[in-house]
C-alpha cells in the first residue's frame, strides 16, 4: 500500500508516481490539499492544478490498473489533517508500506535581503515540515508491519545554487538531510528512506514557470523550454515518468539494500556542465 502526497495535478509527478506504483500492484492512497493556496505568480499565470480537484482522476487511473485506490485530502503542514489522512488509509487498507512525499512548492521569489519572511517560512513548511509530519505519522504503521519504504521528492535546488529561491533550496536541502537521518534511525527496523532530486520536469507547474519566464524575457514558452534543454547534457526536459520510474524502483524489492541515497533525475543538469 502506497500513500502518495501531492497527487492531484493531471500532469504532475504525483500522478505519474501513483500510476507507476499501481503498475507494480500497490494499493494506492492518493493525497493532496483540498483547496489550493496559490502564490501571486500562480494567480497571475491562472494556474489551476495541484489540489483535491484532480484526486478522483488520479485514483481512477490507479483503479484502471487493477488495484484498490482511494483519495484523501489534507494539508501536510497541519498535524491534525495529517493524522486524519493516515487514519483514513489505515482504516481502508490496514497498513502503509510505501510513503512518497511529493507535496511541495515555492512561495515568493526574491533576493535574500528582500525576501518576505512569511513566504520564506511557508516554503519551508510545505517542503520540509510537511515531509516530517507525514513521515512521523506513517512510521508507526511501518514499524508495526515489519518495515517499509519512504521516498522523498527533493530537487536539484538542494545541491545546486540558484538565484532568488533561497527558501526552496534550503527546504529541499533539509529534505535530503532528513532522508539520511530517517534511513539511519529506522534502518534497524526494516525501513528504507531515499530522496529523489528532479531537475526540469515537464509538469503543469513547470509549464506555468515557462509561461512566466517567457513573459518576463519577451520570449515564447517553447524558446524558454528549449533554452533549459540546451543547458542539460541530455538536451531535453524530463518527463514525470522519468521520476516515477525511479520512485517505483526504489519502492520495490529490487532496491532492498538501498537507503539514505539522494539521486538526481536531471538529465545531467546537476553536473558542472557548460554547453558548447
Amino acid at each position: 500500500v502506497a500513500l502518495v502526497t501531492g497527487a492531484g495535478s493531471p500532469r504532475g509527478m504525483g500522478r505519474a508516481i501513483v500510476e507507476a506504483l499501481a503498475d507494480q500492484g500497490a494499493g494506492i492512497a492518493a493525497s493532496d490539499v483540498a483547496t489550493a493556496d496559490p502564490d501571486p505568480m500562480m494567480e497571475a499565470m491562472e494556474y489551476r492544478y495541484g489540489a483535491g480537484q484532480g484526486l478522483e482522476e488520479t485514483a481512477a487511473a490507479a483503479q484502471a490498473r487493477g488495484v484498490d485506490a482511494i483519495s484523501v485530502t489534507g494539508d501536510v503542514t497541519k498535524e491534525a489533517e495529517v493524522a486524519a489522512m493516515v487514519d483514513r488509509v489505515k482504516e481502508h487498507f490496514g497498513r502503509v508500506d510505501i510513503l512518497v512525499n511529493v507535496a511541495g512548492g515555492s512561495w515568493g521569489s526574491n533576493k535574500i535581503a528582500d525576501y518576505d519572511p512569511e513566504q520564506w517560512l511557508k516554503t519551508l513548511h510545505i517542503n520540509l515540515f510537511g515531509t516530517f509530519l507525514m513521515t512521523r505519522a506513517c512510521l508507526p504503521l511501518m514499524v508495526a508491519h515489519g518495515g517499509g519504504c519512504i521516498v522523498n521528492i527533493a530537487s536539484i535546488a538542494a545541491i545546486r545554487a540558484h538565484d532568488m529561491v533561497s527558501a526552496y533550496g534550503a527546504a529541499k536541502a533539509g529534505v535530503v538531510q532528513f532522508t539520511r537521518d530517517t534511513a539511519t534511525e529506522y534502518g534497524p527496523v526494516g525501513i528504507r528512506a531515499n530522496a529523489v532530486l528532479p531537475g526540469d520536469i515537464q509538469t503543469d507547474l513547470y509549464a506555468m514557470e515557462c509561461k512566466g519566464i517567457a513573459m518576463l524575457l519577451g520570449m515564447s514558452e517553447a524558446d524558454v523550454a528549449d533554452m533549459s534543454a540546451q543547458t542539460t547534457p541530455l538536451r531535453r526536459i524530463g518527463q514525470p515518468g522519468d521520476v516515477a520510474g525511479l520512485v517505483a524502483f526504489l519502492a520495490s524489492d529490487r532496491a532492498s539494500f538501498l537507503t539514505g541515497l539522494s539521486i538526481p533525475v536531471t538529465g545531467g543538469k546537476d553536473l558542472a556542465f557548460k554547453p558548447h
